[in-house]
């Protein structure tokens, strides 16, 4: 446990068992190292009443404690960001309960900002909260967020722990940046066996163009590529359309995609032809100009994380039934599940009318990370939890399930559920289609999904 005191080593075994106990987590199942047996209630029991007695205050923590949260309540991932706000403050209301059933002196307040999924606009609040004297940051969700942001928060030691920005290109060790979510040299594999398990063979592309969107694209591509090289079968895949991320209309982009994807149909047929969209709620427009073009319905569509529970893709039943219809899966990072995953996702619902997307979960953790380290510290010093955040984590069991964080950060490892819009009990809302599984390289479809595409 190198650059981690002997007291802190023991602490931090400690408060793996109570933080499990006083917020009801469980162990779960997922793709990944085996989980500590430690964890498990009938040892932690006696360990709750023990550490409550011996250690029950941070002395060197008093009043309020400020974390801030960078998050696009408005912009192309708003809905994310409504989301993650309600389960933040959940978190919030939780940790603060838990101090003060403690005895502690302190609680922690969150401060707000919204970052318009811009980078511009995130660096700007970045710089507002930093002038508050706040030295961790929740957020921001995009990886051109996180890209503009990351030189200031090197700069000024200010710990960020975004919940999803997941480009490649941001992997950097011994930097200030944390993210939560695996990188897209994981998400792409997984888009590429969706697509191949499809039957598709030829792979038209149409992305974002940020620092996101080129590396999911390639790696996608490359993912792809490699699985036809095993199988020697052929195929290809076809860099369509690379559209600017502040696009509002794309009849241009949208004819485009369907000439390249005619002239691919008249080679090899339909079924063998598919479309890999990677953008953010952009792609409600895009789906809308691509309805004007018959042969854009007719073959299989792939998705990514940055559509998936897109609440505007099932509010209007033609977008959802053209979602339908290409059969739109999306993959998104899979949360562990366990009772408190559940207690997350209801009072979502509760307040939303929706169930989050798994980053929410992330956002959930993150909080409770960074407080969890605080009180280990016992100081508002964001170097001393940046030494110890990736041993916290390590003995963590939160709403997104049990994980580490690999050498630059980021989360090591995780499967994908395939997210699709769907018609059930007559609406329509996103379901889950199956899971890729990253151990294996595999996609366990749903019961439900195998009768609806029998």
């Amino acid at each position: 446990m190198k650059g981690v005191s002997r007291a802190v080593a023991a602490a931090l075994l400690v408060i793996g068992l109570i933080i499990g106990i006083a917020i009801g987590y469980v162990v779960v199942s997922t793709t990944a190292p085996p989980t500590p047996a430690a964890a498990t209630v009938t040892v932690t029991a006696t360990v709750v009443s023990t550490v409550t007695q011996t250690a029950p205050a941070a002395p060197g923590l008093r009043g309020e404690v400020p974390i801030g949260a960078l998050l696009p309540l408005t912009g192309v991932l708003s809905s994310y960001g409504e989301n993650d706000k309600v389960a933040l403050e959940f978190a919030e209301k939780e940790i603060n309960e838990w101090l003060k059933a403690r005895g502690e002196e302190w609680y922690i307040k969150l401060y707000i900002e919204d970052s318009a999924t811009d980078p511009k606009t995130a660096l700007d609040k970045l710089m507002t909260l930093h002038g508050k004297g706040i030295k961790f940051i929740i957020g921001p969700m995009s990886s051109a967020e996180v890209s503009e942001i990351k030189s200031y928060a090197d700069a000024n030691e200010i710990l960020v722990i975004s919940q999803s920005s997941t480009s490649p290109a941001l992997a950097i060790e011994e930097d200030w940046i944390f993210r939560y979510v695996t990188t897209d040299l994981i998400q792409g594999p997984a888009a590429a066996r969706v697509a191949y398990t499809q039957g598709i063979r030829y792979l038209v592309q149409i992305w974002r163009g940020d620092t996101w969107g080129d590396g999911l694209a390639r790696a996608t591509r490359e993912a792809f590529l490699n699985i036809l090289k095993k199988t020697g079968e052929p195929g290809d895949v076809i860099e369509g359309v690379r559209y600017d991320p502040a696009a509002k209309e794309f009849s241009a982009e949208a004819a485009k995609l369907a000439s390249l994807v005619t002239d691919l149909v008249n080679k090899y047929g339909k079924d063998k032809v598919g479309i890999d969209a990677i953008g953010f709620e952009e792609m409600i427009a895009f789906i809308t100009a691509a309805k004007a073009y018959p042969i854009l319905s007719e073959v299989k569509w792939v998705g990514s994380d940055g559509t998936a529970g897109v609440s505007g893709l099932v509010k209007e039943a033609e977008l959802a039934e053209f979602c339908m219809k290409i059969q739109f899966l999306n993959p998104i990072v899979t949360p562990g599940v366990s009772p408190h995953t559940e207690k997350v996702k209801n009072y979502v619902r509760e307040k939303l009318g929706r169930d989050p997307e798994p980053y929410a979960y992330n956002s959930y953790d993150a909080l409770w990370t960074i407080v969890i380290a605080l009180d280990l510290v016992d100081k508002y010093d964001s170097k001393a939890v940046k030494a110890i955040l990736p041993e916290v984590v390590k003995r963590y069991m939160g709403a997104s399930g049990f994980f580490e964080l690999d050498k630059a950060g980021d989360r090591a490892y995780a499967d994908y559920e395939l997210w699709i819009p769907w018609r059930v009990d007559g609406k329509y809302d996103w379901r889950i289609a199956g899971i890729w599984r990253g151990a294996t390289d595999t996609v366990e479809w749903a019961d439900w999904w195998l009768q609806a595409t029998k």
